[in-house]
Protein backbone atom coordinates (compact mmCIF):
# COMPACT_ATOMS: atom_id res chain seq x y z
CA UNK A 1 0.00 0.00 0.00
CA UNK A 2 1.75 3.10 -0.67
CA UNK A 3 1.62 6.25 1.34
CA UNK A 4 -1.26 7.76 -1.05
CA UNK A 5 -3.38 4.80 -0.25
CA UNK A 6 -2.81 4.69 3.47
CA UNK A 7 -3.93 8.17 3.88
CA UNK A 8 -7.03 7.88 1.89
CA UNK A 9 -7.80 4.85 3.39
CA UNK A 10 -7.10 6.94 6.82
CA UNK A 11 -9.39 9.63 5.93
CA UNK A 12 -12.28 7.46 4.49
CA UNK A 13 -12.22 5.58 7.93
CA UNK A 14 -12.49 8.51 9.74
CA UNK A 15 -14.68 10.20 8.34
CA UNK A 16 -16.72 6.90 8.18
CA UNK A 17 -16.32 6.54 12.26
CA UNK A 18 -16.90 10.07 12.82
CA UNK A 19 -20.40 9.78 10.85
CA UNK A 20 -20.88 6.62 13.52
CA UNK A 21 -20.06 8.39 16.40
CA UNK A 22 -22.65 11.65 15.44
CA UNK A 23 -25.02 9.15 14.80
CA UNK A 24 -25.12 7.81 18.57
CA UNK A 25 -25.18 11.38 19.60
CA UNK A 26 -28.58 12.05 17.65
CA UNK A 27 -30.61 10.71 19.85
CA UNK A 28 -29.16 12.98 23.04
CA UNK A 29 -31.32 15.32 24.98
CA UNK A 30 -30.36 19.50 24.63
CA UNK A 31 -29.29 18.62 28.35
CA UNK A 32 -27.29 15.37 27.35
CA UNK A 33 -25.58 17.37 24.47
CA UNK A 34 -24.38 20.39 26.82
CA UNK A 35 -23.57 18.62 30.23
CA UNK A 36 -20.45 19.66 31.40
CA UNK A 37 -18.80 16.75 32.53
CA UNK A 38 -15.52 16.02 34.32
CA UNK A 39 -13.51 15.22 30.91
CA UNK A 40 -12.32 15.94 27.83
CA UNK A 41 -13.46 19.25 26.63
CA UNK A 42 -16.38 19.38 29.32
CA UNK A 43 -19.73 18.11 26.97
CA UNK A 44 -20.61 16.29 23.60
CA UNK A 45 -20.93 19.28 22.12
CA UNK A 46 -17.78 21.33 22.97
CA UNK A 47 -16.41 17.46 22.22
CA UNK A 48 -17.11 17.11 19.42
CA UNK A 49 -16.97 20.96 17.99
CA UNK A 50 -13.27 20.44 19.06
CA UNK A 51 -12.88 17.84 16.77
CA UNK A 52 -14.50 19.28 13.70
CA UNK A 53 -12.72 22.74 13.92
CA UNK A 54 -9.35 21.00 14.54
CA UNK A 55 -10.09 19.05 10.96
CA UNK A 56 -11.12 22.43 9.33
CA UNK A 57 -7.90 24.34 10.90
CA UNK A 58 -5.14 21.68 9.46
CA UNK A 59 -7.44 21.49 6.03
CA UNK A 60 -6.88 25.59 5.78
CA UNK A 61 -3.38 25.03 7.23
CA UNK A 62 -2.69 22.19 4.40
CA UNK A 63 -4.33 24.68 1.70
CA UNK A 64 -1.82 27.59 2.78
CA UNK A 65 -3.54 29.48 5.65
CA UNK A 66 -3.09 29.55 9.64
CA UNK A 67 -6.71 30.45 11.31
CA UNK A 68 -5.50 32.35 14.33
CA UNK A 69 -8.65 30.52 16.29
CA UNK A 70 -10.46 27.68 16.60
CA UNK A 71 -14.12 27.47 15.91
CA UNK A 72 -16.40 27.20 18.93
CA UNK A 73 -19.39 25.77 20.00
CA UNK A 74 -21.78 28.98 19.68
CA UNK A 75 -20.84 28.73 16.39
CA UNK A 76 -22.89 25.61 16.34
CA UNK A 77 -25.50 26.18 18.67
CA UNK A 78 -27.50 22.43 17.66
CA UNK A 79 -26.64 19.01 16.78
CA UNK A 80 -28.05 19.59 13.05
CA UNK A 81 -25.83 23.17 12.92
CA UNK A 82 -22.87 21.07 13.47
CA UNK A 83 -23.53 18.04 11.14
CA UNK A 84 -24.09 20.11 8.06
CA UNK A 85 -20.84 22.17 8.90
CA UNK A 86 -19.52 18.70 9.19
CA UNK A 87 -20.60 16.95 5.68
CA UNK A 88 -19.26 20.47 4.47
CA UNK A 89 -15.57 19.79 5.48
CA UNK A 90 -15.77 16.20 4.72
CA UNK A 91 -16.82 17.20 0.76
CA UNK A 92 -14.06 19.53 0.90
CA UNK A 93 -11.22 17.46 2.75
CA UNK A 94 -12.11 14.58 0.51
CA UNK A 95 -11.44 17.18 -2.37
CA UNK A 96 -8.48 18.26 -1.03
CA UNK A 97 -6.72 14.71 -0.59
CA UNK A 98 -8.29 14.02 -4.31
CA UNK A 99 -6.16 16.56 -5.33
CA UNK A 100 -2.84 14.92 -3.84
CA UNK A 101 -0.23 12.42 -4.98
CA UNK A 102 3.01 10.94 -3.47
CA UNK A 103 4.93 13.99 -4.19
CA UNK A 104 2.38 16.35 -2.47
CA UNK A 105 2.34 14.26 0.87
CA UNK A 106 6.18 15.14 1.15
CA UNK A 107 5.37 18.75 0.63
CA UNK A 108 7.02 20.70 3.93
CA UNK A 109 3.91 22.65 4.59
CA UNK A 110 4.66 25.57 7.22
CA UNK A 111 1.41 27.11 9.37
CA UNK A 112 1.42 28.99 12.61
CA UNK A 113 -0.61 27.52 15.58
CA UNK A 114 -3.18 29.30 17.66
CA UNK A 115 -0.61 30.21 20.08
CA UNK A 116 1.84 31.99 17.15
CA UNK A 117 4.44 29.42 16.91
CA UNK A 118 5.46 28.51 13.39
CA UNK A 119 6.15 24.90 12.54
CA UNK A 120 6.60 22.99 9.73
CA UNK A 121 5.92 19.18 8.93
CA UNK A 122 5.48 16.81 5.54
CA UNK A 123 1.82 16.90 4.37
CA UNK A 124 1.69 13.23 4.96
CA UNK A 125 2.75 13.61 8.29
CA UNK A 126 0.08 16.08 9.29
CA UNK A 127 -2.56 14.09 7.65
CA UNK A 128 -1.39 10.94 9.83
CA UNK A 129 -2.10 13.36 12.98
CA UNK A 130 -5.49 14.46 11.90
CA UNK A 131 -6.64 10.75 11.62
CA UNK A 132 -4.90 9.83 15.06
CA UNK A 133 -6.16 13.36 17.12
CA UNK A 134 -9.79 11.83 15.75
CA UNK A 135 -9.92 8.51 17.34
CA UNK A 136 -8.27 9.74 20.60
CA UNK A 137 -11.42 11.97 20.96
CA UNK A 138 -13.61 9.41 19.29
CA UNK A 139 -12.53 7.52 22.41
CA UNK A 140 -13.65 10.22 25.19
CA UNK A 141 -16.52 10.87 22.88
CA UNK A 142 -17.61 7.22 23.70
CA UNK A 143 -16.52 7.23 27.13
CA UNK A 144 -19.14 10.57 27.53
CA UNK A 145 -22.15 8.79 25.88
CA UNK A 146 -21.36 5.30 27.98
CA UNK A 147 -21.77 7.80 31.17
CA UNK A 148 -25.21 8.96 29.93
CA UNK A 149 -25.84 5.26 29.14
CA UNK A 150 -25.87 5.92 25.50
CA UNK A 151 -24.69 2.88 23.10
CA UNK A 152 -22.01 4.02 21.07
CA UNK A 153 -20.70 2.44 17.44
CA UNK A 154 -17.77 0.28 17.07
CA UNK A 155 -15.85 2.74 15.68
CA UNK A 156 -11.95 0.55 15.37
CA UNK A 157 -9.99 0.75 11.84
CA UNK A 158 -10.74 -2.93 11.98
CA UNK A 159 -14.50 -2.45 12.24
CA UNK A 160 -14.15 -0.24 8.98
CA UNK A 161 -12.09 -2.35 7.14
CA UNK A 162 -14.08 -5.81 7.28
CA UNK A 163 -17.41 -3.69 6.22
CA UNK A 164 -15.52 -2.59 3.07
CA UNK A 165 -14.12 -6.49 2.86
CA UNK A 166 -17.88 -7.62 3.18
CA UNK A 167 -19.02 -4.72 0.58
CA UNK A 168 -21.37 -3.53 3.45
Amino acid sequence: MSSLSTIKTLFEYNCWANRRMLAACAGLTVEEWSREVNQSWGSVHKLLTHMFAAETVWLARWMGTSPKALRQAADFPTYGDLVRAWEGLNAETELFIAGCDEKALKREVAYTNTKGETRTFPLGQLMLHVANHATHHRGELAAMLSSFGVDHPEDDLLWYLRELKEGK
